[in-house]
């Protein structure tokens, strides 16, 4: 999957760049989150998140401190939201920071390939894995990444304010 080029004609992923891009990753979470994680969290933590990972500030800061965000764009919308960089540990790692497709898009391969192209990315860079983490209770998305080779590593709770916690596995794909 190449950057601002199709894929199979139908699938272009872009580089996030503008306010209006950035308005659109947040109108794309503020639509997915809540389908996905609705028995997963509560709407209150829904809501927190989003205001605070989805924020302009913060997508402007992490594109400033090197975090690739790109939309997924398919028939000509926009679809889904991917961001990754490479961990600041200098351990050779690319971190997956999200990956999400709006509902109507699941169970077709797009994450799939969405995640290829990350493990791609990571091989050109020479890092060694991909990491991310994934909430205990998303068992759809555990499903879809241990389907690409990801495996659980570690446990990780933490607080994120607002009285939340995030209770997640590390998961990591061997490059």
């Amino acid at each position: 999957m190449n950057c601002e080029a199709p894929c199979d004609g139908e699938l272009i992923l872009r580089k996030i760049e503008t306010d209006a891009d950035i308005a659109s990753v947040f109108a794309l979470a503020s639509k997915i989150w809540p389908i996905c994680y609705k028995d997963i969290i509560t709407a209150t933590q829904i809501d927190f998140m989003l205001a605070w990972m989805y924020a302009p500030e913060t997508i402007k800061k992490e594109i400033s401190e090197g975090v690739g965000y790109f939309l997924l764009e398919t028939n000509g919308s926009d679809s889904g939201v991917l961001s990754y960089d490479m961990k600041p540990d200098g351990d050779g790692v690319v971190y997956l920071h999200k990956i999400y497709l709006a509902p109507a898009l699941w169970s077709q391969g797009l994450g799939r390939r969405l995640l290829k192209h990350v493990a791609k990315h990571a091989e050109d860079v020479g890092a060694r894995a991909v990491e991310l983490n994934v909430n205990k209770k998303n068992e759809r998305a555990i499903r879809a990444y241990e389907r690409v080779g990801f495996t659980k590593r570690k446990e990780q709770v933490r607080e994120i304010g607002g009285g939340f916690l995030m209770d997640d596995f590390v998961m990591r794909l061997e490059i």
